[in-house]
């Protein structure tokens, strides 16, 4: 969006945001790590920088984490409490040292920037590795703009992690900032052990805590676009390794939706029409069907990230001033 040079609001009708198609964005992990900023807490020596270790392996070699399936991509990993020598001595234990190839994750053990001055540092890494898809701080302390912790505040916490969503925002990737918890465990409210204000979480995608409860250990997810998560794991003390036991609450039941089934009874491998077009072929199989041309593109609008989520079907919505076009193309489902 351009700078507004008269000191106006910017507005958009709702009309006009409806008639919008916002394509889908990436995600690192589906199910578990969308793109956006994140916060890891965690008590001090659980093992936060052996999870985000293992995490950036299996990301930038294509491997699954937690039972979970990754995109591979390139990977940029700030280990600013580690040691290069600790480092490789890590990733031996963990991983062996054949088999894999290494080449897509990037590691750095200095920072010698903070705020304004680091993010310009992750902008020009990304515009020379642009397949990045994840990066991981270690830790938010090293990096933060704001000075003495005796002075956070939630307005020096929020600001500390909008430029790194602004970014995130802007590279569709994911950025997870390891940070600490408080002494005082919260059995209520897992997020709440997060050390500093409200103003950290406020700012961010989402965040993790990973915490001990007497003899076992959780990782707790929450995010905007992921309903709340609790983990079970298990930390292997000879490979230095994090294993999934079970999970609780691991995935959102979105409401059903009968478009999206009609939408796969019509496509086969491609469809491409009017709203018209498309409204004549749905009324063929729901007669009663209660949208007109106009909503239907809307609502289509709005299901274009579960469309190629759940039934494997990529739906665009071109606009001209001759014309409006529907296109949808089907592909495999991983």
């Amino acid at each position: 969006m351009a700078e507004n040079q008269h000191n106006e609001l910017i507005t958009v009708t709702a009309e006009e945001l409806m008639d919008r198609q916002f394509l889908p964005r990436h995600s690192v992990i589906d199910h578990f790590l969308p793109t956006g900023t994140f916060i890891l807490s965690g008590q001090p020596k659980i093992g936060k920088s052996f999870l985000m270790l293992m995490l950036c392996w299996c990301v930038s070699e294509g491997k699954p984490f937690l039972g979970f399936d990754t995109r591979q991509s390139e990977v940029l990993y700030l280990t600013l409490e580690d040691t290069d020598a600790r480092i490789q001595e890590r990733l031996s234990r963990m991983f062996g040292n054949t088999d894999w190839d290494g080449s897509r994750l990037h590691l750095t053990f200095r920072a010698t920037q903070n705020g304004e001055d680091l993010i310009q540092q992750l902008q020009n890494f990304v515009f020379e590795h642009p397949e990045t898809r994840l990066i991981v701080i270690d830790t938010l302390y090293l990096v933060r703009e704001s000075g003495n912790s005796a002075t956070y505040s939630y307005g020096s916490d929020y600001k500390d992690i909008r430029p790194f969503k602004l970014f995130t925002d802007a590279y569709d990737l994911a950025l997870i900032l390891v940070h600490h918890t408080n002494k005082k465990p919260d059995e209520g409210n897992p997020f709440n052990q997060i050390s500093g204000t409200n103003g950290l979480l406020g700012a961010a995608d989402g965040g993790f805590v990973l915490c001990a409860e007497q003899e076992k250990r959780f990782l707790h997810c929450i995010g905007r676009d992921l309903p709340m998560q609790h983990y079970e794991l298990h930390f292997d003390q000879e490979t230095c390794l994090w294993e999934l036991i079970r999970s609780y609450n691991s995935t959102a039941e979105l409401m059903p939706e009968p478009l999206l089934d009609m939408i796969d009874t019509i496509v086969e491998d491609t469809w491409q029409g009017s709203a018209t077009d498309l409204l004549e072929s749905i009324q063929r199989i729901k007669p009663d069907f209660p949208l007109q041309p106009n909503t239907l593109t809307r609502k289509l609008n709005s299901l274009t990230s579960r469309l190629e989520k759940e039934k494997g079907i990529i739906y665009r919505y071109r606009r001209s001033s001759e014309k409006r076009v529907l296109e949808f193309t089907r592909i495999s489902v991983e």
